[in-house]
């Protein structure tokens, strides 16, 4: 399964497009153009690595097919990779145009497995399921108060190696529709729509952003339901996040060996939900760090007898369990952002 920054109604559009959730840092362009972006928020992101581990948890699963039959294990280890690299086409103070690439892949270790154990299991034991994603975004400002952003992004989301990808298999396509109101360079507010995966299959998500700076310490970023932190800046080096995330992911699947074999193509589609802390500290200029821990629960995972299905062919249940992310990201150079001031 991936993770799928998830995210996320409304504005992750932000997310997903403009790294650092499309802030616009600079308070003179704030009040010549309006973005969703609020006084204190984290810089624009370039490049993004990222690794999280989830480990030590038990998964039950149920399937009503006698050919599949109920099965139980324990997961040593959920390791989840990402690289994403984002870059504006089209840069200017009232229309911005960025394309995005990502690269993700998740991996399940489970304990004790044998020939005899759950086929699913089996077949996911240290199965690299991939994500491969481009993506292009338009932010537009109309004027100092308003402004919409539109995101198409496709992605090869599967079980897929170099040597059998086919494109028309593992495709999936998220658009992202949002409009906002920047009421002050401390607060915006917008509305939006996902045609997305955020709760496995796909389908339209609505969302709300609120974005706020209290004063020079305490802000608020949020996209309803998605996500939501509250945010700590200790200086301009060093922020803190205290919130929770919505994650989904849905993964074609084409397995080669009974009895999941005897299905045509298959689908693996999970809702989870994130309790973090985070911090986010520059290292030297340009280049940050993140570490961030929580706990995860799982509000869905299944599997589906046929891709875009609502036949379900396995209910997992996956315990709670902690976790714990680092990450490196790359932004701009203080030169760039003082000669735009």
């Amino acid at each position: 399964m991936r993770k799928i920054n998830i995210l996320l109604p409304l504005l992750a559009l932000m997310c997903f497009v403009l790294p650092a959730q499309a802030q616009a840092p600079e308070t003179e362009a704030l009040e010549e153009f309006a973005s969703p972006g609020v006084r204190g928020m984290g810089k624009s992101r370039g490049v993004v690595i990222s690794y999280d581990r989830l480990p030590n948890f038990d998964i039950d699963s149920e399937s009503d097919d006698p050919r599949v039959g109920n099965g139980q294990g324990h997961i040593k280890r959920h390791n989840q990779f990402m690289v994403r690299a984002f870059a504006p086409i089209l840069n200017k103070p009232q229309t911005k145009l960025i394309v995005g690439v990502n690269y993700e892949l998740e991996e399940f270790n489970f304990e004790g497995l044998s020939e005899s154990s759950y086929d699913l299991y089996r077949y996911l034991e240290d199965k690299n399921l991939k994500s491969l994603g481009l993506q292009v975004a338009y932010l537009h400002s109309l004027n100092e108060r308003n402004f919409y952003l539109v995101r198409v992004k496709g992605e090869l989301n599967g079980d897929y190696t170099h040597d059998n990808i086919n494109i028309t298999d593992y495709l999936k396509t998220t658009i992202d529709l949002a409009y906002g109101w920047k009421k002050s360079p401390d607060y915006s507010i917008g509305v939006g729509l996902q045609w997305g995966y955020t709760f496995g299959r796909q389908r339209v998500y609505p969302g709300i952003l609120y974005n706020r700076t209290f004063n020079d310490n305490w802000g608020v970023e949020s996209i309803f339901p998605a996500n939501l932190r509250v945010r700590y800046n200790a200086n301009e080096k060093t922020l803190f996040y205290a919130g929770y995330r919505l994650e989904g992911a849905s993964y074609n699947l084409y397995v080669d060996e009974p009895p999941l074999s005897e299905f045509k193509d298959l689908e693996l589609r999970r809702t989870d939900i994130k309790g973090l802390l985070r911090m986010e500290r520059e290292i030297y200029d340009f280049l940050w760090f993140a570490v961030e821990g929580g706990f995860r629960q799982y509000y869905r995972h299944r599997l589906f007898d046929e891709v875009g299905s609502r036949d379900e062919l396995i209910r997992n249940d996956l315990a709670g369990t902690g976790y714990v992310g680092v990450e490196l990201f790359l932004v701009p150079p203080r030169r760039f952002t003082e000669k735009n001031r």
